[in-house]
């Protein structure tokens, strides 16, 4: 599978092209200049130069290309560059890992985007696409330490049946991440805003926290879709109206 990650050139981007390539998916990292995005993929690949990364460079039109499609870019922009490349995410998946905060003195505080959530503000925008809302509280600079691997779960939410499977598949196989099932898109108004919270437990305790859940068996069912029920999303939902309407806003 090649995953197109739109936005790429950040710390979060970067990161999570550089995890993804390390376990067998071929990654293209996007950006508005496709130079910058060479800019990235020469870092990577001068980082890890013994491990022969997947990973290549283009603009986010070449990204978005790919089989599944991640947005990557800050909150305010992410809404935007969907919509530049709407013609190429028509059925596929896009998750959407972006979170609205702003800093008030030494305080993060989380915003609500006019649709509850950046996910759900994508979602909106471009409806042929299925957004899932994913990898939100992951820290950016482990996820790109390919020398270790991160102890902790990602909540993962969408209208689509398909989008949960395939983004739970894909956290699924970063060794020690868990893909948990938190259900429809108006949950990503919450796990956005929670974001807040670990970053201001990384300022008090001097870390990067990531999130762990008890109670919760170590190997979670999500109920895949059919195969039928797969395509039929594709046709009905994925190139169609959305699954349902998004929060009012």
């Amino acid at each position: 599978m090649r995953i197109g990650i739109l936005g790429g050139t950040g710390p979060a981007g970067s990161a999570l092209a550089a995890r993804l390539a390390s376990v067998g998916f071929d990654v293209v990292i996007g950006s508005r200049s496709k130079y910058r995005a060479m800019e990235a993929v020469d870092h990577i690949l001068e980082r890890w130069p013994d491990r022969r990364l997947p990973v290549e460079a283009a603009d986010n039109g070449g990204a978005a290309d790919a089989d599944l499609i991640v947005i990557a870019t800050p909150w305010d922009g992410a809404t935007q560059t969907a919509v530049s490349v709407e013609g190429h995410l028509r059925g596929k998946v896009v998750i959407s890992m972006a979170n609205a905060l702003t800093r008030i003195g030494k305080e993060f505080q989380p915003l609500v985007p006019p649709r509850g959530s950046v996910a759900a503000s994508v979602q909106a925008a471009v409806p042929r696409c299925m957004v899932a809302a994913a990898l939100h509280h992951v820290p950016a600079k482990e996820l790109g330490d390919l020398d270790h691997t991160i102890d902790t779960d990602v909540l993962i939410c969408s209208d689509h049946r398909a989008a949960t499977d395939a983004t739970a598949e894909l956290v699924a196989k970063m060794p020690n991440m868990r893909p948990l099932d938190a259900g429809g898109l108006s949950q990503a108004t919450p796990i956005e805003s929670f974001t807040a919270v670990l970053l201001e437990l990384n300022f008090r305790y001097k870390t990067r926290v990531a999130v762990r859940f008890t109670g919760i068996g170590d190997d979670p069912a999500i109920p895949a879709a059919s195969a039928s029920a797969a395509a039929k999303e594709l046709v009905d939902g994925g190139a169609g109206a959305p699954a349902a309407d998004p929060p009012a806003g």
